[in-house]
């Protein structure tokens, strides 16, 4: 199994994209998107996205150059269209406005349609959160992308319309919450494929409705589906997530006539400085991060832990250790890399 740095990680996935069409800038912010996925242990949005984007291109699926596009907007609110433009990119784009918006109006809302693939959701209220600010987004896959059965079923009816929040700190990390509204991501699912591991109970069930960990029954043929986290309570947010993203943009919800894979997304980000003062703000969170941690620790627990700081302890180890990359993902690299005369070792 090869080891890498995070940065270069994104100067291979930077050169293949770009050697397979896309711009230099685009193939930058992609390549650095993927690789901080990595770095932070989401291996599920990182290099092994690689293929699946250069499929996608290939496909004439991606539109190279596309930007951002103001349908509509007031000081609040701003409909947003991305012209299906790299989603790593536009997601960037929108967020930015938000942010430009939100420091004029105290709190913005914006909706965008028509993106390719985020990447990792938790990055864009980040961008927010490292401003002063709080952010909450919504996240659906333009109708397609089902991989999700719905509570009480057996088929793929949902995406894994993930939900992100992101709150500034005083001298410390955002803490950000980046959640599938199912029990497991599916691009951990392949990774698991990929590396012959088993998934956790609980997260699939094969083509039958058979709880399985083997993810090839998920994977199929035939194909399995994901199970909601939280049984009803992750349906509810699934179903919440892909009305809120979908309906309101315009990109629509989870329906079978649509299969091509797209994001859509509600972000609402609000500068906190505007409705108080912030260190305020920033002494109430302390108090609560001060108070959660003085609970008396589980069976099995050393520490409790705030979201997020998994993925800072991740980003850590792998800055030290290196970046591990699972051999079949790193073969399916270097055939990619290869078929654009990209010369990988």
């Amino acid at each position: 199994m090869p080891n890498f740095t995070a940065k270069q990680l994104a100067a291979l996935a930077a050169e293949v994209l770009h050697a397979a069409g896309a711009t230099e800038d685009e193939s930058r912010i992609v390549g650095e998107a993927l690789a901080e996925a990595n770095l932070e242990g989401h291996d599920s949005h990182g290099l092994v996205r690689v293929a699946e984007y250069i499929k996608w291109m290939e496909e004439k699926l991606i539109n190279i150059g596309a930007r951002l596009e103001v349908v509509k907007e007031t000081d609040a609110f701003a409909l947003l269209n991305g012209n299906w433009g790299w989603g790593q990119v536009i997601g960037r784009q929108a967020m930015e406005l938000a942010i430009r918006k939100a420091a004029r109006a105290g709190a913005v809302t914006i909706s965008v349609s028509q993106c390719n693939h985020l990447g990792r959701v938790g990055d864009f209220p980040l961008m927010a959160a490292r401003a002063g600010m709080a952010a909450v987004m919504f996240v659906n896959t333009h109708g397609g992308g089902k991989l999700v059965a719905p509570w009480g079923g057996r088929e793929r009816r949902l995406s894994a319309n993930p939900i992100a929040i992101a709150l500034p700190r005083s001298g410390h990390d955002p803490i950000l919450v980046d959640i599938s509204t199912c029990a497991i991501a599916g691009g951990k699912v392949t990774i698991a494929y990929n590396s012959g591991k088993s998934v956790p109970p609980g997260c699939i069930v094969d083509a039958e409705g058979r709880p399985s960990t083997n993810p090839a029954d998920f994977i199929g043929p035939p194909e399995g589906a994901l199970l909601p986290f939280g049984g009803h309570k992750g349906f509810a947010l699934a179903l919440a997530g892909d009305i809120l993203a979908g309906a309101i943009s315009g990109a629509g919800c989870s329906r079978p006539t649509t299969k091509r894979v797209g994001n859509s997304f509600l972000a609402t980000v609000i500068d906190i400085s505007q409705f108080r003062e912030r260190s305020a703000f920033d002494q109430d969170v302390d108090q609560l991060e001060e108070y959660v941690r003085s609970s008396q620790l589980a069976d099995g627990f050393t520490e409790i832990l705030l979201p997020g700081e998994p993925e800072h302890r991740a980003r850590a180890k792998r800055e030290r250790d290196g970046i591990p990359v699972d051999d079949k993902t790193w073969a399916e690299f270097r055939a990619t890399a290869q078929r654009y005369g990209v010369q990988v070792e």
